[in-house]
């Protein structure tokens, strides 16, 4: 055992017990097969049935989710996720993610800031994950933690749509690190129908299935729960999407995470309709008014001494001469009934579209250092501003007037090979910072260029950012195809040996110029943009700070 990863509680600083591994073998069986050929899965089924050890949680439930999600990789592979030398690679591994996910600390701030629309609601997050999770002392570290896992398996892994995704991480790291919490529900999301559903409509499968199941195998509990609406789907959310955090005490809720990282989804309908069943029995007629008295009755009960877990267990797993044993279906009957519960949830959730959180664009850190893209803000209002196919991109910076000079000469060479680039401008006499977007290769050239996906826009202060909007709006310009043709190109990117713009007018003004060793520019009404002056009605022209230049990377 002195090879097994201790278990740590990172959210309370719990110490766990290292005497309480006595009742397990030194070498807890794994998976072998699936199937029939499974000898020791009930064995190691019925030692998490009964509990694991505090101390042994972080290597039995990464080992145990490695063994489900990889059934063809050897038993000598997966039983090293539960060991020590196993350690500092999925250290090493979440190192390399949290890089990416957060390439600057104004990054993980704003993350804490607004967690992501995995299918709750931000607001409500931040509330149960501190209610349900946190110490109270370190509220702000526990909360910090969390999200910060949420974030990285919501970017990097993609997990867009998950309600049991918050609690999960949560309840993961009180048993074990960041980087084990981050690989074990990785390995879950690639087998997720097991473990969890990734979209609405799989939700909806999930509550109608075990609405169903429970009106099959409690009756009586289900009649009193369609009669305050408990059995809705939008009304099982303490099950199914906080996995009983908040209606069971929380030793109880690690016992069910025992089971369910071996058995999956199972677990939570198995236990679920168990524990709705025993505590309906000592619940009021009063706790069945409504939704919320119903599980406030459910959490009253389940906090009593009346509730013993252990019983709920045994009636839910015990062998077969205990009496009270609940039949429960197999594996096959329950996902043939989530096939036919599909249609329906397609019909109860019609919309697919989820109000998904923006995040920042990422940034490519090389050796010259980037100041105007480096705060989370700016790579958010970037982000918005972008066409949607350029939102998942990073920004690396080609071109520093800090470092390679401030020349056009300079500004052309070091763009040369760049097609799609965002150039930032910082404005000396406000500190603002502006900008434009570019469709084709800045390159010195007699003649315009780009196109309609050009833009024009201001990060700081008040971001806003002007499209092209086909903006012609003198008739008399159009005679002949020719002549459209120039008068469009006119407005996009000009570049000559004396200075660099986009958008232009009749006057000769543009939306956004730079003289010839990019010290100096301003900013005017463009046609076809019909922006305001960049950098405001009072500095028209203005003198120009740091200058760089961006290209986007997939």
């Amino acid at each position: 055992m002195d090879t097994f990863v201790a278990s740590v509680n990172l959210l309370n600083k719990i110490d766990f017990d290292e005497n309480s591994i006595k009742k397990w073998e030194s070498s807890p069986s794994l998976f072998q097969h699936k199937g029939k050929k499974a000898k020791n899965n009930h064995t190691l089924k019925k030692m998490c049935r009964n509990g694991i050890p505090p101390i042994l949680r972080s290597a039995i439930w990464l080992t145990s989710v490695v063994r489900t999600a990889r059934p063809s990789q050897s038993l000598q592979e997966t039983y090293e996720y539960g060991v020590v030398r196993k350690a500092e690679v999925l250290n090493h591994g979440y190192d390399v993610v949290l890089k990416n996910v957060f390439p600057h600390k104004s990054d993980e701030e704003a993350a804490v800031a607004m967690p992501p629309r995995i299918g709750i609601p931000p607001d409500e997050v931040k509330a149960f994950l501190i209610d349900d999770h946190c110490d109270p002392k370190k509220v702000e570290i526990g909360l910090e933690t969390i999200i910060k896992v949420v974030y990285a398996l919501h970017h990097h892994v993609g997990i867009d749509y998950c309600p049991l995704l918050c609690d999960l991480v949560a309840l993961f790291l009180s048993v074990m690190p960041e980087s084990y919490t981050y690989a074990a529900i990785r390995e879950m999301s690639n087998v997720h129908d097991f473990y969890f559903p990734v979209s609405k409509i799989e939700h909806h499968v999930w509550c109608k299935t075990f609405a169903d199941l429970m009106r099959k195998l409690s009756h009586k509990t289900a009649v009193g729960m369609d009669a305050c609406g408990a059995l809705a789907p939008d009304s099982l959310n303490p099950i199914l999407c906080r996995c009983f955090v908040n209606i069971l005490k929380r030793e109880d809720v690690l016992r069910i995470i025992d089971i369910y990282t071996i058995e999956g989804y199972k677990a939570l309908f198995r236990i679920g309709i168990m524990v709705l069943r025993m505590s309906t029995e000592y619940m009021e007629l009063s706790d069945f008014i409504n939704v919320d008295s119903f599980w406030g009755g459910v959490k009253k009960v389940a906090h009593s001494d009346k509730f013993q877990f252990d019983v709920v267990i045994k009636r839910t797993y015990g062998e077969n001469k205990y009496h009270n044993r609940q039949l429960f279906p197999r594996r096959k009957f329950i996902t043939q009934l989530m096939s036919s519960n599909e249609e329906w949830a397609e019909r109860y959730s019609p919309s697919q579209s989820l109000n998904f959180c923006q995040r920042p664009l990422g940034f490519i850190e090389g050796n010259i250092p980037i100041v105007l893209a480096k705060q989370s803000s700016s790579r958010l209002a970037l982000a918005e501003f972008l066409p949607s196919t350029f939102k998942n991109t990073k920004v690396e910076l080609i071109y520093s007037s800090n470092f390679h000079g401030r020349s056009l000469a300079a500004f052309y060479n070091n763009c040369a090979r760049s097609k799609h680039t965002i150039t930032l401008i910082e404005l000396l006499q406000t500190g603002g910072v502006i900008g434009m977007f570019a469709t084709d290769t800045w390159h010195c050239s007699r003649k315009t260029y780009g196109d309609g996906g050009c833009m024009l826009f201001r990060l700081a202060p008040n971001p806003a950012c002007y499209h092209w909007c086909h903006g012609i709006h003198d008739s008399s310009i159009l005679e002949s195809n020719k002549l459209i043709s120039e008068v469009l190109s006119s407005q996009f990117m000009i570049s000559t040996d004396n200075f660099i713009a986009m958008g232009s007018n009749e006057d000769g003004c543009s939306g956004l110029r730079l003289n010839e060793d990019l010290s100096k520019g301003s900013s005017s009404k463009a046609r076809g943009f019909e922006n305001e002056p960049l950098g405001g009605e009072d500095y028209l022209d203005f003198d120009i700070g740091v200058v760089e230049v961006y290209h986007l990377v997939r």
